[in-house]
């Protein structure tokens, strides 16, 4: 009987402390991924209607969490430098804000264009809730400055259901 009851408070210890190490787990970025240039243009080469329409739609990020707590996200139509091969995502968060960081690659030549590109990544240890995200352009060194942002708003993410905010249309990723 005693084995049973040392047992019994031994599981209860130890379930209590991989639910706490859960709870206290920070959010992580992995899997990042992203498409070759779908749509090149330049202010140069294109016809100038086609430019401006399509230099004008803006990204987007959607986000769907999973019941695990594994997010699926998409930026979608990102623009950068034709040149950009590699794009990454970074996160910060505290408490109820999260901060993603897009960057690339450092370039060894630059392009006369840009391209439209798809980056898909999934976030970790995410719960349903609200709130604050801050979506910015960083520098290929991750530096970035308040003007890099691209979104900054409430969002509430449910699971099973899909989050979509619109970045600011006028922004690039920054080419150095």
């Amino acid at each position: 009987m005693k084995k049973v009851f040392y047992s019994l408070i031994l599981f209860c210890g130890l379930s209590a402390c991989s639910s706490e190490k859960v709870a206290l787990e920070p959010l992580r970025i992995y899997d990042v991924a992203n498409s070759n240039c779908k749509l090149s243009i330049s202010p140069t080469d294109t016809r100038p209607d086609f430019y401006a329409e399509n230099n004008a739609i803006p990204a987007k990020l959607s986000i769907e969490l999973d019941k695990d707590g594994i997010a699926q996200c998409l930026l979608e139509d990102l623009k950068a430098n034709c040149s950009v091969r590699k794009i990454y995502v970074n996160i910060a968060n505290q408490d109820n804000q999260i901060t993603l960081i897009v960057y690339h690659n450092v370039l060894e030549a630059l392009a006369d264009c840009i391209c439209k590109y798809d980056v898909n990544f999934k976030m970790s240890k995410l719960t349903s809730g609200n709130y604050r995200l801050k979506v910015y352009y960083a520098k290929p060194n991750m530096k970035y400055e308040e003007s890099d942002i691209v979104y900054n708003g409430q969002v509430d993410i449910v699971q099973d259901k899909k989050t979509i905010v619109t970045l600011s249309p006028e922004k690039v990723l920054s080419e150095v």
